[in-house]
């Protein structure tokens, strides 16, 4: 394995300092004999250095973006290099997280198409694959990533505005609370271009982000007008929508809620 980047690996690999948004000349040593390219790069950055690894290598290495957001990638590529082989891999899950059991979202040009070798690979590790095409992939994701971290950074944001002292907060919060104080920490603590990439770069980012201001709105009007039956008509549809996931859902919640006793 190489690895092209502008920091040394926390891992053994053949290690080449290059910042890919600005390679210098002769790299082409980087790319020798390889038959796949990994993109772990925010999705601006990876859309950027495609020109870069395009003139180095040819239209059989796969090109392998890790993207939270995989359409702006792959349309980019098609208009740089048509033929180019394509599958993009976004796991999950936290890498600080056990791989054993998990759904890696693996996109596609055609699902139909033989299985690649890097999906042998995450399946032979333990992992689930989905196969869905870059467009779903993206439609898929804003309501998966963009609306739960909005909702969570919104929390937040709220929260960063109370003059309720947190310690006291910390002493009483009910295990909601404390989910939610511990959704909001773990992206804290994460780096944030990752979860601004989630909610810029996908196309259907703005619509979710919309609709959860929409819902927040009408529980709003709902209360100012003391509408008590309209509130609950609305906990009603939601609890139709999500049918017969809806005692799976509480069972979950009750586990998690267990753990945090």
């Amino acid at each position: 394995m190489r690895v092209a980047d502008r920091r040394p690996a926390e891992f053994e690999c053949e290690y080449h300092e290059i910042d890919v948004t600005q390679p210098f000349s002769n790299t082409g040593t980087v790319f020798r004999d390889a038959i796949a390219v990994v993109f772990a790069l925010p999705e601006n950055v990876a859309v950027n250095s495609i020109p870069w690894v395009t003139k180095y290598v040819s239209a059989e290495v796969v090109f392998i973006p890790t993207c939270s957001v995989q359409g702006p990638f792959y349309k980019a590529m098609k208009a740089a290099t048509p033929h180019q082989q394509f599958v993009g891999v976004n796991p999950m899950f936290s890498p600080k997280l056990s791989v054993q059991g998990r759904t890696v979202a693996v996109c596609v040009e055609s699902t139909e198409a033989a299985q690649s070798f890097i999906e042998r690979h995450l399946l032979g590790a333990g992992m689930k694959i989905r196969r869905m095409t870059p467009t779903a992939h993206d439609e898929l994701m804003a309501l998966c990533q963009t609306l739960p971290h909005a909702a969570i950074l919104g929390f937040g944001m709220a929260l960063a505005k109370s003059s309720v002292d947190l310690d006291l907060v910390a002493e009483v919060m009910p295990p909601p609370m404390r989910t939610m104080m511990a959704l909001l920490s773990r992206i804290l603590v994460n780096p944030p271009e990752v979860y601004w990439d989630i909610q810029l770069e996908n196309d259907q980012a703005s619509f979710q982000r919309e609709v959860l201001i929409h819902g927040l709105e009408q529980l709003q009007e709902n209360i100012a007008e003391q509408d008590y039956e309209r509130f609950k008509n609305d906990l009603q549809n939601v609890s139709k929508t999500l049918g017969k996931r809806l005692n799976t859902g509480a069972v979950d919640c009750q586990h998690l809620f267990s753990l945090l006793n």
